[in-house]
Protein backbone atom coordinates (compact mmCIF):
# COMPACT_ATOMS: atom_id res chain seq x y z
CA UNK A 1 0.00 0.00 0.00
CA UNK A 2 1.19 3.20 -0.59
CA UNK A 3 -0.34 7.03 0.04
CA UNK A 4 0.15 9.70 -2.75
CA UNK A 5 0.02 13.11 -1.48
CA UNK A 6 -1.43 15.05 -4.81
CA UNK A 7 -0.14 18.69 -2.78
CA UNK A 8 -3.50 20.58 -4.05
CA UNK A 9 -3.12 24.19 -3.03
CA UNK A 10 -5.19 27.32 -2.45
CA UNK A 11 -4.00 31.04 -1.28
CA UNK A 12 -4.83 30.42 2.14
CA UNK A 13 -4.02 27.18 3.12
CA UNK A 14 -2.29 24.01 2.18
CA UNK A 15 -4.00 21.12 1.73
CA UNK A 16 -2.94 17.66 0.76
CA UNK A 17 -5.41 15.41 -0.73
CA UNK A 18 -3.95 11.99 0.60
CA UNK A 19 -5.12 8.95 -2.24
CA UNK A 20 -4.98 5.09 -1.27
CA UNK A 21 -3.02 3.11 -3.74
CA UNK A 22 -2.50 -0.34 -3.60
CA UNK A 23 -1.30 -3.70 -6.02
CA UNK A 24 -3.84 -4.49 -8.75
CA UNK A 25 -6.28 -7.07 -8.72
CA UNK A 26 -5.84 -10.24 -10.58
CA UNK A 27 -6.02 -10.00 -14.48
CA UNK A 28 -8.42 -13.16 -15.85
CA UNK A 29 -6.35 -15.82 -18.46
CA UNK A 30 -8.83 -15.93 -21.76
CA UNK A 31 -7.18 -19.04 -22.72
CA UNK A 32 -4.08 -20.78 -25.01
CA UNK A 33 -3.80 -20.27 -28.18
CA UNK A 34 -1.42 -21.51 -30.86
CA UNK A 35 -0.29 -25.00 -29.12
CA UNK A 36 2.69 -26.56 -30.75
CA UNK A 37 5.25 -28.78 -29.51
CA UNK A 38 7.58 -26.13 -27.76
CA UNK A 39 5.46 -23.20 -27.84
CA UNK A 40 2.06 -21.32 -26.82
CA UNK A 41 0.47 -18.52 -26.91
CA UNK A 42 -1.29 -17.19 -22.93
CA UNK A 43 -3.88 -14.37 -23.80
CA UNK A 44 -5.23 -12.41 -20.83
CA UNK A 45 -7.35 -9.49 -19.64
CA UNK A 46 -5.98 -6.78 -17.25
CA UNK A 47 -7.50 -6.60 -14.08
CA UNK A 48 -10.60 -4.84 -13.23
CA UNK A 49 -8.98 -3.05 -10.22
CA UNK A 50 -5.93 -1.75 -10.93
CA UNK A 51 -5.03 -0.43 -7.11
CA UNK A 52 -5.26 3.37 -8.65
CA UNK A 53 -2.06 3.07 -10.19
CA UNK A 54 -1.73 2.33 -13.73
CA UNK A 55 -0.44 -1.34 -14.41
CA UNK A 56 2.81 -1.12 -15.95
CA UNK A 57 3.18 -5.01 -16.72
CA UNK A 58 2.42 -8.28 -16.09
CA UNK A 59 4.30 -11.39 -14.92
CA UNK A 60 3.66 -15.11 -16.20
CA UNK A 61 4.08 -18.36 -14.57
CA UNK A 62 3.85 -21.89 -15.79
CA UNK A 63 3.87 -25.59 -14.03
CA UNK A 64 3.28 -29.40 -14.99
CA UNK A 65 0.94 -31.46 -12.52
CA UNK A 66 2.32 -31.96 -9.13
CA UNK A 67 5.31 -29.31 -9.90
CA UNK A 68 5.73 -26.08 -8.31
CA UNK A 69 5.49 -22.88 -10.21
CA UNK A 70 8.35 -21.24 -12.04
CA UNK A 71 8.55 -17.93 -13.67
CA UNK A 72 8.29 -17.46 -17.12
CA UNK A 73 9.44 -13.70 -17.43
CA UNK A 74 11.57 -12.01 -14.96
CA UNK A 75 11.07 -8.89 -16.99
CA UNK A 76 7.88 -8.06 -17.41
CA UNK A 77 6.00 -7.44 -20.69
CA UNK A 78 3.41 -4.50 -21.53
CA UNK A 79 1.02 -7.16 -24.18
CA UNK A 80 -1.90 -8.65 -23.08
CA UNK A 81 -0.66 -11.70 -24.42
CA UNK A 82 2.46 -13.84 -23.91
CA UNK A 83 4.33 -16.13 -26.29
CA UNK A 84 5.63 -18.85 -24.13
CA UNK A 85 9.12 -20.82 -25.70
CA UNK A 86 11.42 -24.01 -24.75
CA UNK A 87 8.62 -26.15 -23.49
CA UNK A 88 8.70 -29.86 -23.92
CA UNK A 89 7.22 -31.74 -26.40
CA UNK A 90 4.12 -33.62 -25.15
CA UNK A 91 3.99 -32.40 -21.51
CA UNK A 92 0.84 -30.83 -19.60
CA UNK A 93 0.85 -27.61 -18.32
CA UNK A 94 -1.09 -24.55 -17.17
CA UNK A 95 -0.42 -20.88 -16.83
CA UNK A 96 -0.81 -17.69 -14.41
CA UNK A 97 -0.67 -14.00 -14.68
CA UNK A 98 -0.37 -11.20 -12.85
CA UNK A 99 -0.40 -7.58 -12.83
CA UNK A 100 2.33 -4.97 -11.89
CA UNK A 101 2.12 -1.50 -10.88
CA UNK A 102 3.89 0.97 -9.00
CA UNK A 103 3.50 -0.06 -5.81
CA UNK A 104 4.38 -3.90 -6.43
CA UNK A 105 2.71 -7.11 -7.68
CA UNK A 106 -0.64 -8.31 -6.87
CA UNK A 107 -2.29 -11.42 -6.93
CA UNK A 108 -1.56 -14.19 -9.52
CA UNK A 109 -4.71 -15.10 -11.30
CA UNK A 110 -6.59 -18.94 -11.01
CA UNK A 111 -4.79 -20.88 -13.52
CA UNK A 112 -5.51 -21.36 -16.54
CA UNK A 113 -6.84 -24.58 -18.37
CA UNK A 114 -4.82 -27.57 -19.15
CA UNK A 115 -2.83 -27.85 -22.09
CA UNK A 116 -0.74 -30.22 -23.39
CA UNK A 117 2.34 -29.46 -26.12
CA UNK A 118 2.32 -31.33 -29.70
CA UNK A 119 4.57 -34.22 -29.96
CA UNK A 120 8.03 -33.58 -32.26
CA UNK A 121 7.49 -33.97 -35.49
CA UNK A 122 9.47 -32.74 -38.76
CA UNK A 123 9.09 -29.31 -39.62
CA UNK A 124 5.88 -27.74 -41.51
CA UNK A 125 5.88 -26.86 -45.04
CA UNK A 126 7.39 -23.71 -45.48
CA UNK A 127 6.25 -20.41 -47.93
CA UNK A 128 7.24 -20.36 -50.93
CA UNK A 129 11.12 -19.22 -51.61
CA UNK A 130 11.56 -16.13 -53.55
CA UNK A 131 14.15 -15.25 -56.02
CA UNK A 132 15.67 -12.06 -54.93
CA UNK A 133 18.27 -12.12 -57.57
CA UNK A 134 19.16 -13.67 -61.12
CA UNK A 135 21.78 -13.17 -63.63
CA UNK A 136 23.07 -15.68 -66.18
CA UNK A 137 23.16 -18.98 -64.66
CA UNK A 138 23.08 -17.67 -61.04
CA UNK A 139 20.05 -17.62 -58.85
CA UNK A 140 20.30 -16.17 -55.36
CA UNK A 141 16.98 -17.21 -53.04
CA UNK A 142 15.51 -16.49 -49.63
CA UNK A 143 12.66 -17.93 -47.25
CA UNK A 144 11.44 -17.66 -44.20
CA UNK A 145 12.30 -20.00 -40.82
CA UNK A 146 10.57 -23.34 -40.29
CA UNK A 147 8.86 -23.81 -36.89
CA UNK A 148 11.20 -26.43 -34.85
CA UNK A 149 8.21 -28.43 -34.33
CA UNK A 150 10.28 -29.57 -31.06
CA UNK A 151 13.36 -30.53 -32.83
CA UNK A 152 16.23 -27.81 -33.89
CA UNK A 153 16.66 -27.12 -38.14
CA UNK A 154 19.31 -28.86 -38.70
CA UNK A 155 19.42 -28.28 -42.86
CA UNK A 156 17.46 -26.78 -45.35
CA UNK A 157 16.69 -28.30 -49.01
CA UNK A 158 16.57 -26.64 -52.03
CA UNK A 159 15.06 -28.27 -54.97
CA UNK A 160 15.12 -27.18 -58.20
CA UNK A 161 14.29 -28.17 -62.06
CA UNK A 162 12.23 -27.41 -65.03
CA UNK A 163 8.47 -27.00 -64.84
CA UNK A 164 6.75 -29.60 -66.14
CA UNK A 165 9.04 -32.31 -65.48
CA UNK A 166 8.51 -34.51 -63.03
CA UNK A 167 9.94 -33.36 -59.60
CA UNK A 168 11.10 -36.50 -58.65
CA UNK A 169 13.99 -35.93 -60.49
CA UNK A 170 14.42 -31.85 -59.70
CA UNK A 171 18.44 -31.40 -58.03
CA UNK A 172 18.71 -30.36 -54.63
CA UNK A 173 21.32 -28.96 -52.55
CA UNK A 174 21.26 -28.68 -48.65
CA UNK A 175 22.29 -25.21 -46.79
CA UNK A 176 22.83 -24.85 -43.14
CA UNK A 177 19.61 -24.87 -40.79
CA UNK A 178 20.56 -21.35 -39.65
CA UNK A 179 20.94 -19.48 -43.35
CA UNK A 180 17.82 -18.43 -44.68
CA UNK A 181 19.35 -17.54 -48.19
CA UNK A 182 21.28 -19.46 -50.82
CA UNK A 183 23.23 -19.17 -53.81
CA UNK A 184 22.85 -21.35 -56.68
CA UNK A 185 25.38 -21.44 -59.39
CA UNK A 186 26.25 -23.06 -62.76
CA UNK A 187 22.52 -23.95 -63.36
CA UNK A 188 22.10 -24.77 -67.15
CA UNK A 189 21.78 -22.20 -69.68
CA UNK A 190 18.42 -21.41 -71.80
CA UNK A 191 16.70 -23.18 -69.27
CA UNK A 192 13.42 -22.82 -66.77
CA UNK A 193 13.97 -23.31 -63.33
CA UNK A 194 11.47 -23.05 -60.55
CA UNK A 195 12.58 -23.81 -57.02
CA UNK A 196 11.06 -25.04 -53.91
CA UNK A 197 12.52 -25.67 -50.34
CA UNK A 198 11.94 -27.74 -47.30
CA UNK A 199 13.33 -27.92 -43.88
CA UNK A 200 14.93 -31.07 -42.14
CA UNK A 201 15.35 -32.27 -38.35
CA UNK A 202 16.92 -35.00 -37.05
CA UNK A 203 13.25 -36.62 -37.35
CA UNK A 204 13.74 -36.49 -41.41
CA UNK A 205 12.23 -33.75 -43.88
CA UNK A 206 9.65 -32.00 -44.20
CA UNK A 207 6.87 -31.25 -46.83
CA UNK A 208 8.29 -29.13 -50.12
CA UNK A 209 7.00 -25.54 -50.35
CA UNK A 210 5.18 -24.72 -53.05
CA UNK A 211 7.58 -23.04 -55.89
CA UNK A 212 8.55 -19.99 -56.68
CA UNK A 213 8.15 -18.01 -59.93
CA UNK A 214 10.15 -19.78 -62.78
CA UNK A 215 13.41 -17.85 -64.25
CA UNK A 216 14.85 -18.73 -67.41
CA UNK A 217 18.67 -18.64 -67.11
CA UNK A 218 21.08 -17.22 -70.43
CA UNK A 219 24.53 -17.54 -70.93
CA UNK A 220 26.27 -14.71 -69.38
CA UNK A 221 28.62 -13.77 -72.55
CA UNK A 222 25.33 -13.03 -74.21
CA UNK A 223 25.81 -15.87 -76.63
Amino acid sequence: MKIRDTGSTTATNVAAELVLVEVPGCPTVLGIHDILSTRCTVIYLPPEDDGGSPVTGYLLERRSPGLEWTRFNDTPTTELKCVVRNLAPWTRCEFRVAAINEVGTGDFSEPSELITTNAASVPDPLGRPAVVKFAGTSVILEWTAAGDNGEQITSYVISFGVPGTDAAGYSKERFDGQVLTCRLTQLKPKTKYHFAVSAENKLGRGPLSEFSDFVVTYNPSGK
